[in-house]
Parts: structure tokens; sequence; C-alpha cells
């Protein structure tokens, strides 16, 4: 990750909603209300993505990550365009002689 961007300031913080998927709802069965549930943040993300050309979204819960993974592709996203905070900063981590990509 070498670009950041934070989502329209309506969209975080205090002003977070949830993803749709937390309080019992991440079943399959019940799709239709998570999608709807994903669409304050699906709206970010697609504003994120216009202006600044983002190719992921980052999620610190592992709720949240299991539940774009399944509802992005419902607004024409990859199902990889969802990944954890985690996963980036281990990407990041670069260890005693191990070879980056920038020395390729």
């Amino acid at each position: 990750c070498n670009n950041f961007v934070d989502m329209d300031q309506d969209t975080i913080h205090e002003n977070t909603l949830c993803c749709g998927g937390g309080g019992g709802l991440l079943t399959d069965d019940l799709m239709d209300l998570r999608i709807k549930g994903a669409a304050p943040r699906m709206t970010a993300v697609q504003q994120v993505t216009e202006s600044h050309g983002v190719t992921h979204m980052a999620a610190i819960c592992a709720i949240c990550k299991t539940q774009f993974s399944k509802v992005m592709p419902k607004y024409g996203y990859d199902m990889d365009s969802i990944v954890s905070v985690h996963q980036l900063v281990s990407n990041a981590i670069i260890l005693d002689g191990q070879e980056t990509d920038d020395a390729e």
C-alpha cells in the first residue's frame, strides 16, 4: 500500500456505520439485508474510487472483511478488493535479507 486515502469525513470516525454483516447477520440467507446494510460504505468506496482511483478498501474487523468479500461483487468490485489492515502491515514489513519488489 503506497497510497492511502480516507473516505469522506461523513463516513469515518464517529460517523462510521456498521458494515451490515454484524449482529448475527453474517449469513447468506440474509444477503439482501446485508447488501442494503453495506450501501452507505459502498457509496463511500465508490466516491474515493472515482475521485482518487482507489483500488482496495482496508478493514480492521474480520466481520467487515468477510461481509465485504461477499458484498463488493454485488456492487461491481472484485471480492479481493477488501483487505485487512493486518495484511497491509504484514506486506509492508521487510525482514533482514528479504528482497523487495523495488529491487527487481
